[in-house]
């Protein structure tokens, strides 16, 4: 993961398709927004928050999906769209 500057975050994601075969490899650019900057209670120049809440959010996401059905970009807060479950889960997962 690597920040873009900002609330921007490019995030790859490799899958193996068996133990330390590499399989395909995806790229996502994601934005850490409002709502779940306030959710989070993570300052917006919080950069180490920003990440764990990156990190949380592909864990939450590749628990849930494979990679290649995930959106190529969008903002955190989408998720809740796809998975009502994500706020609280979230919450759940990083701490404050």
């Amino acid at each position: 993961m690597e920040p873009r500057g900002g609330r921007d975050f490019d995030v790859e994601v490799a899958e193996e398709t068996s133990p330390g075969v590499p399989g395909l490899s995806f790229s996502f650019r994601v934005t850490v927004d409002d709502a779940v900057l306030a959710a989070s209670g993570t300052d917006v120049g919080d950069v180490p928050g920003m990440i764990a809440l990156v990190r949380a959010s592909f864990e939450y996401l590749l628990a849930r999906e494979p990679a290649g059905a995930i959106l190529t970009e969008f903002e955190l807060s989408t998720i809740g769209r796809y998975f009502p479950t994500y706020p609280a889960d979230l919450a759940n997962r990083v701490p404050r």
